[in-house]
């Protein structure tokens, strides 16, 4: 909900929201509708993409623990920036669930430009 309430202030630096969830698409879709996002969700459900940046917590100790069995095979909290030829510019990754305050991309952002 805090990259659409902030949604202008990103636009400004030329910037594509862009979220990705590990769920099916059509949960996304019903997500963003509640939450009444107007940036794409992608659905990355064969944890291709969650796998390559690094951000999959697929620990197979996880499976059997059952305060952190939820979790498995669910993508940690991370953000990047990542600029138009395809290079990670800024990358920062929570477990479990972090928050970043959009200010802090906001201006990672007017530094990498």
């Amino acid at each position: 909900m805090a990259f659409q309430l902030d949604l202008p202030k990103f636009e400004a630096t030329n910037t594509q929201v862009l979220g990705v969830s590990v769920d099916f698409n059509n949960a996304n879709v019903i997500f963003a509708e509640r939450l009444g996002l107007r940036f794409p969700l992608l659905s990355d459900t064969r944890r291709i993409m969650t796998r390559e940046y690094g951000v999959l917590n697929n620990d197979p100790s996880m499976a059997n623990d059952a305060k952190r069995v939820a979790g498995y095979l669910r993508a940690k909290r991370a953000w990047f920036i990542i600029d138009k030829a395809g290079v990670i510019r800024f990358a920062k990754v929570e477990d479990p669930r972090g928050i970043m305050p959009n200010d802090e991309l906001i201006e990672a952002l007017q530094k990498i430009q």
